[in-house]
């Protein structure tokens, strides 16, 4: 039964195998003809890209060879550009670095023609401020440097000619303010280098004031008003005998063949201001304050004291040869001798003690006042010191008052400090010499009154009976 069933269905599987197996065939042609389709297809696009692909190439390399190019042009512009920034910039700071030397340079010329005006003799300056104001004013603007470079170059031309003119010697005619009145004369003036002669109208010569560090030091103002307003020169004050021959030497000036003598200062003006600025002793006493009262009290006092007692001590004559009866002495040797011709006594012991207080009462006497000389000594010094201490304080007070006090002020407390200074020691050292030579000759003095004495009693114990 079994092998039945295995036989049937075998059977009635049969048809069906077949159908499908008729079925995969179409199926499976219908593939190759959609494959041979696209196989088809693609040849054609592959021909038909093959056909594009070269003038496309073509095309991009135009294109790639345009774009290389351009990127070449766009490089190069921008380095035209980069090198024209550049060239901008470093044109503008050229501009700015030569504008700059222009203002420095412009700025030595002007400190030349200001130093040059600002350090002429004021004689010299009144000379040509004219010409240099009017140089000044024809200055358009200060602001336009062209215009600027165009004056000052003009007035350095006119001070080089000014710098020969004085190389050489020259003579002008202005006017001058005559010491000591102060009377404005009108002259002429020799200017020869550094020094410049007036001889005025009237006839009074001298030499022209040199000006004093502080003008130097002074801002100038170097503008045509300012240069107007300069003031005439000032004569020194000379000696009559100086002024004559300054005199003398200017009328033979102008003589061809004459020999013309004029007095020159190589110091260039520092004898004369230091001449003028020497003090007599009134003037230097007076700048002493009022320590120097008592200093001069003390000094007058030890003067007279020491003339007085060295008078009295050099009197005083000393014995040559050994004391004795019979020879005349004088002073203190001869009352030493007259003591003891007078005592009628035996006891030598009471002669010596009776001319012992005589020459004790001899050396009070010649000791009276001495000591003073040694007080003078001694005191005269502290008083300069007190007298510093007071001008120092005083220098500091115009110091703390004044943020920038007169230097008159401070040189009046610096003139009392050193003054009293100065002369509390001039006073204590002569004073304090006089004293120990004083002191030495009397002392030598009473050891030989001493001396003398011890003879005196050695001979009248030699001879007791001797009365004259």
């Amino acid at each position: 039964m079994k092998n039945y069933l295995l036989f049937f269905g075998a059977i009635l599987s049969i048809p069906p195998f077949f159908l499908q197996a008729q079925s995969l065939s179409k199926v499976q042609n219908e593939a190759k003809r959609d494959l041979q389709a696209s196989i088809d297809e693609l040849t054609k696009v592959r021909n038909l890209i093959e056909e594009e692909k070269l003038p496309l190439a073509r095309k991009v390399t135009v294109k790639e060879d345009k774009a290389k190019e351009l990127r070449t042009k766009l490089e190069h512009y921008l380095r035209l550009r980069d090198n024209r920034e550049t060239s901008l910039l470093q044109l503008e700071k050229e501009v700015l670095e030569n504008e700059a030397e222009l203002e420095f340079s412009l700025n030595l010329l002007k400190d030349y023609i200001t130093s040059w005006h600002q350090f002429n003799p004021s004689a010299e300056q009144t000379l040509w401020k004219d010409k240099l104001s009017n140089i000044l004013k024809k200055q358009k603007s200060a602001d336009e440097i062209e215009s600027s470079f165009e004056t000052y170059f003009n007035a350095m031309s006119l001070s080089i000619q000014a710098v020969k003119n004085s190389s050489g010697g020259f003579t002008f005619s202005s006017d001058a303010i005559v010491p000591p009145e102060g009377t404005r004369e009108k002259g002429t003036f020799w200017s020869i280098g550094p020094t410049i002669l007036f001889k005025g109208e009237s006839g009074i010569a001298g030499i022209l004031e040199k000006n004093s560090a502080t003008d130097y030091n002074q801002e100038f103002n170097l503008s045509p008003d300012a240069l107007l307003q300069i003031s005439s020169a000032r004569l020194t004050s000379v000696p009559s005998s100086l002024s004559q021959e300054i005199s003398r030497a200017l009328d033979k000036k102008d003589q061809v063949g004459e020999l013309a003598t004029v007095p020159l200062d190589p110091t260039l003006g520092k004898a004369l201001i230091m001449e003028k600025g020497k003090m007599n002793t009134l003037e230097e006493l007076k700048k002493g304050g009022i320590w120097i009262y008592p200093i001069m009290f003390f000094a007058v006092l030890s003067i007279c004291i020491a003339g007085f007692k060295a008078f009295q001590i050099v009197q005083v004559k000393l014995p040559q040869g050994a004391a004795s009866f019979e020879e005349q002495y004088h002073g203190p040797f001869e009352l030493l001798r007259k003591t003891a011709i007078g005592y009628k006594g035996k006891n030598p012991e009471i002669l010596e003690e009776i001319l012992y207080e005589t020459i004790i009462d001899i050396q009070v006497k010649l000791e009276k006042a001495l000591p003073l000389i040694a007080v003078t000594a001694a005191t005269a010094p502290l008083l300069g010191l007190l007298g510093t201490v007071t001008g120092m304080i005083d220098v500091f007070r115009q110091i703390t008052n004044f943020s920038n006090p007169e230097n008159s002020e401070l040189a009046r407390g610096i003139s009392e400090a050193l003054v009293t200074t100065k002369f509390g020691l001039v006073t204590a050292i002569p004073s304090l010499i006089v004293h120990a030579l004083l002191t030495r000759r009397l002392q030598g003095i009473i050891s030989k009154l001493e001396g003398f004495s011890s003879r005196l009693v050695r001979l009248k114990q030699e001879t007791p009976d001797s009365t004259d």
